[in-house]
């Protein structure tokens, strides 16, 4: 009876501390020039009726990069600061590239930054796609225009 009781107990603890830990993504900084490099590739779905939402690090002053380099329909890019006063949203390159870019350079806050990906539209799709996470040193190439 201990043993099944204390299996129980591991998956249940395994399984919460799993589910929490998937939502938050830390890159390391970089001071590479080369777009998009030396960052972290993230994988996402959404679902849907359900925007894909992660929470992200970054410090104030840095540069951060989040580029959708694929996606399999017409997504929208929104990120919301640590504090409530800082939110920025992109939903399409140019006319003829609908994948969001965000290139925000010297940040104001330190902390998680809410992430969210959605449809952009109405529509019941499940959109997949790619998102490139980076942080560079405030005036980093990869917050050029």
């Amino acid at each position: 009876m201990f043993t099944r009781a204390s299996l129980a107990i591991v998956t249940a603890v395994v399984a919460a501390s799993t589910a929490w830990a998937g939502a938050l993504i830390e890159s390391r900084v970089s001071t590479c020039g080369t777009i998009n490099c030396a960052g972290e590739t993230i994988r996402g779905t959404h679902q849907a009726t359900e925007p894909f939402v992660s929470q992200i690090f970054a410090r104030a002053g840095e540069c951060l990069r989040l580029d959708v380099t694929q996606e399999s329909a017409d997504t929208a890019l929104r990120v919301v600061g640590p504090r409530v006063n800082f939110t920025a949203g992109s939903n399409n390159r140019d006319a003829g590239d609908t994948r969001p870019l965000l290139q925000l350079d010297a940040l104001p806050t330190t902390g998680w930054y809410t992430v969210l990906v959605s449809l952009q539209g109405a529509g019941n799709t499940v959109v997949r796609f790619t998102l490139d996470y980076g942080r560079y040193p405030g005036g980093n190439a990869n917050c050029q225009s």
